[in-house]
């Protein structure tokens, strides 16, 4: 499994793609992006991604029954299906463009709270300066996780701090630049989301009367060579979401510093990280600290080419309780081409006697979470194929 990559690396991904598919083009023609007999326009890419596959889950809610079912969110990665353009404006400037959607294969429906485009959607200018993007975006902590070997696997370590695989903002405006290995980014939102439930984290977007209400900012430091790598990451979100929320008030914080690496020997990589985060809102909910400390370790191995074995181990600490939890994950997948993959993975969550995390990163809400102190195993049989 190949560590994540920075966005700009991702831009010349994948070939066109065939005619059938070619309407989808229209959602951005206009002007020279124009539809054409059947024809993604010049420079723009069709591309996606479906996994999904049979999950078992044991000791779920009240009951502590098991479940069987297909997951909605996420399988070995999280399906989706994206627009990406890129044109060259000469003298070593490029315009930028991506659209990305992400759905559940079981049901056919968008994630994201519903958003046709919620993944990504932004435009940006390509310079030899770095480049600058503007729209829906990744916070920069979610490109610092190059340490991360399980990322958004059903079951992982990240199930800890689910905000890590999903930290997007809305009214976004990013600049990253990359030179002699290193990269340097930076993120600031005017109102970072406003369509999420409050109780999910949602604020009220951009706000004409209080200046902090609902802003995010994020920047990344990283460093990677041929054989390892190296990041940190400082991300935090005002509050402003008002009753029900999560931060109900701006004057409030969920700060998170990140510092993860990982150290390729031959076929086999270990990656590693540490998170520090003061979430202002667990004061608010009784907790007499803010803050909790999250630290992982895993590895990825390829015995042959066609197999990818993974394991991972996190552990998670939360001041002044016991609501934290450890989770133990491996993943074994067979690459049937460079396209298609058949995998089986399996988890398990170690709760502490506050502690009611899920293992299973598959379904939305509360669908899944066991009883206060009550572990969790998962288990899954899945299938994918990226085009």
């Amino acid at each position: 499994m190949k560590l994540r990559s920075t966005r700009l690396s991702r831009q010349l991904r994948r070939p066109l793609a065939r005619c059938g598919l070619a309407l989808a083009a229209m959602v951005v023609s206009s002007g020279t992006h124009a539809y054409d007999g059947g024809a993604l326009a010049p420079g723009l890419t069709l591309y996606g991604l479906i996994d999904t596959g049979i999950e078992y889950v044991s000791n779920v809610g009240v009951q502590k029954s098991s479940a069987i079912r297909m997951p909605s969110l996420t399988s070995s990665y999280p399906s989706r299906w994206g627009l990406r353009g890129i044109e060259d404006l000469g003298g070593s400037y490029k315009s930028i463009v991506v659209l990305e959607s992400g759905f559940s294969p079981s049901q056919g429906t968008a994630n994201q709270n519903g958003r046709l485009f919620g993944r990504q959607a932004y435009v940006g200018l390509v310079g030899p300066w770095g480049a600058v993007s503007v729209g829906r975006l990744y916070s920069q902590i979610y490109y610092s996780l190059i340490g991360d070997t399980l990322g958004p696997n059903i079951f992982a370590a990240g199930l800890l701090d689910t905000y890590l695989s999903t930290a997007r903002v809305d009214n976004a405006i990013d600049y990253n630049v990359t030179f002699s290995g290193f990269t340097v980014g930076a993120t600031y939102s005017f109102g970072r989301d406003a369509v999420a439930p409050a109780a999910a984290g949602g604020c009220a977007g951009e706000s004409p009367s209080d200046y902090r209400a609902c802003k995010a900012i994020s920047i990344l430091v990283k460093y990677e060579a041929p054989t390892w790598g190296v990041a940190g990451a400082f991300d935090r979100n005002y509050g402003g979401g008002g009753a029900g929320s999560p931060l109900p008030k701006s004057s409030q914080t969920d700060t998170r510093r990140l510092i993860n690496g990982y150290v390729k020997f031959g076929t086999a990589t270990v990656g590693a990280g540490f998170l520090r985060r003061n979430n202002q809102g667990s004061v608010s909910a009784g907790i007499s600290d803010a803050t909790s400390d999250y630290w992982w370790i895993g590895a990825n191995y390829l015995p042959i080419p066609q197999v990818s074995l993974d394991l991972q181990y996190g552990h998670l600490t939360v001041k002044a309780s016991s609501t934290g939890a450890s989770v133990i994950a491996a993943r074994a997948t067979y690459l049937l081409s460079k396209r298609s993959a058949v995998y089986v993975t399996a988890g398990r969550a170690f709760n502490q006697r506050d502690g009611s995390f899920t293992i299973d990163g598959g379904a939305a809400g509360t669908v899944s979470t066991p009883l206060p102190g009550v572990d969790q195993t998962g288990f899954l049989v899945g299938i994918r194929h990226k085009f």
